[in-house]
Parts: C-alpha cells; sequence; structure tokens
C-alpha cells in the first residue's frame, strides 16, 4: 500500500469515526429531552407511603376537588327539574363513584406510572363484557373494589385504605335513600285524586320523600315516585300502601 492509500485510508477512518461520535451525541442529547417514563417503578413503598405527607394531601384534595364538581353537574337545577325516573334519582351517586374513579386512577397514573392505566381500563373493558350485573350501582362498585385490589397488589396499601374510606362514606351518603316508583289507576280523576292524597298522608307518616308525581287525565293514572330509606324496600311500601289504600277502589303498583 502506498503512502497515498495510507493517507486516504486513514482520512476515511477519521470520518467515519467523527460521524458515528455525533450520532451518538444527537442521539444523546434527543432522549435526554425526552420525559422519562416511570411505567417501571409502580410500587408505592408499602406502609412507609403514610409518612409521604405531600403525597396523602395531594390526595385529599383530588378527592374533595372531584366530588365537588362531580355534585356540581349532578345536582345542576335543569337536571333536577328534569328528573322524571328512578334512574334519575340514582344518577347524582353514579356521578360521584365514577368521578372517584377517574381522579384514583388519574392519580396513581402520574404518581406511580401510566402502565397502572392501561391495568384498569383493562379490567374495566373485562367487567364491562364479562358480569352479568344489571344495577349500574353494584357495577361501579365492583369496579371500585377492583381498584382497591389493584392498589394493594401495587404495594399501595395506604392509598387501598384511603379509598376505601372514600367509597364508604360515599356509598352511606348517597344510599340511604332508595327511589321507588309508584302507579295508580282509578276509574274517575276524583277517586284518584283522593287516593293521591292518602298517599301523601302515608308518605308524611312513613316519613317519606316525594321526588316527581305525574298526572294523565286521560288514562285516570298517576305515577309517583318516592324517596325512602333503602331498608324498607318495595314490600315496606306495599305493605304500607296495602294498610292505608284498602278500601280505595285503586290499581297500583310498586316498583323501581
Amino acid at each position: 500500500m502506498s503512502w497515498k492509500q495510507s493517507i486516504l485510508l486513514l482520512a476515511l477512518q477519521t470520518l467515519l469515526w467523527v460521524d458515528a461520535a455525533a450520532a451518538q451525541s444527537f442521539v444523546s442529547d434527543a432522549t435526554s429531552n425526552l420525559p422519562i417514563a416511570n411505567e417501571v417503578n409502580i410500587g408505592g413503598g408499602g406502609w412507609a407511603q403514610i409518612y409521604n405527607q405531600a403525597e396523602l394531601a395531594a390526595f385529599a384534595i383530588d378527592v374533595v376537588v372531584a366530588l365537588a364538581l362531580a355534585t356540581l353537574i349532578a345536582l345542576h337545577p335543569v337536571r333536577r327539574a328534569a328528573r322524571s325516573k328512578t334512574i334519575d334519582f340514582i344518577l347524582p351517586r353514579l356521578f360521584a363513584f365514577y368521578a372517584l374513579i377517574g381522579m384514583v386512577v388519574g392519580f396513581l397514573v402520574d404518581q406511580h406510572g401510566y402502565i397502572i392505566g392501561f391495568v384498569v381500563f383493562g379490567i374495566g373493558a373485562l367487567l364491562r363484557f364479562r358480569s352479568n350485573l344489571d344495577d349500574p350501582v353494584d357495577t361501579v362498585e365492583m369496579i371500585l373494589v377492583t381498584v382497591l385490589g389493584l392498589c394493594v397488589g401495587l404495594d399501595l396499601p395506604v392509598m387501598a385504605i384511603l379509598i376505601g374510606a372514600v367509597s364508604w362514606v360515599l356509598i352511606w351518603v348517597s344510599g340511604r335513600r332508595l327511589p321507588i316508583e309508584l302507579r295508580l289507576q282509578a276509574d274517575s280523576m276524583e277517586r284518584l285524586e283522593h287516593a293521591l292524597d292518602r298517599v301523601h298522608q302515608i308518605a308524611r307518616q312513613e316519613q317519606w320523600k316525594e321526588g316527581y308525581l305525574h298526572r294523565s287525565h286521560s288514562k285516570n293514572s298517576a305515577r309517583l315516585i318516592l324517596l325512602l330509606h333503602a331498608s324498607i324496600g318495595e314490600e315496606g311500601v306495599e305493605t304500607a300502601l296495602q294498610k292505608g289504600l284498602d278500601g280505595e277502589g285503586l290499581i297500583w303498583k310498586v316498583g323501581n
């Protein structure tokens, strides 16, 4: 190999080395500016999390804000004025539950990795298509307990206890009254109005709250939604109405 060829080969090797170094530097600079995904460290540190006062305070504030916003939407005057079915009286409870679930998922993703979001939504899809629960409240509560189990499995027992406590209070507050639908039909509007007066008296005696009333003059019928303690149930309403409406000559039905 001549000296010219040697110099040319050396220059080519130097050029290739410089290009490789520049490319490595470019990749390093580009990746250093990207946010580091925290999906690897999804563990919560177990019971030591109770000493993380900043995270616990942020969680408490997020719970209050999420439930407050959901309440504002659920109890909007327009929505309250349009309530005419039993599900309309259950929706505020569902709004609060779903707001809590959304807040918890977002909080866990922000604090412990976005892979948790995929896990939660995958579980939600499984529950949606593999469960036979007809009651939407049962469905949302099942999602809640699944999130609790997820937190325990991710070594987040403090978060699980806090979410469980908030859920327990929410279930107790929102589930105290159960909407029951009462349908009445008589042979005349005079008899129907008399029966409705008796129902109003029974509701006051039993401490039931009347949520909605609709009269149909063409059919001599009425539909009334009663809000009562969940422990009473349909059987308790039927028992009270049988005593109070006996001999009224009515056709009535209780349902939800």
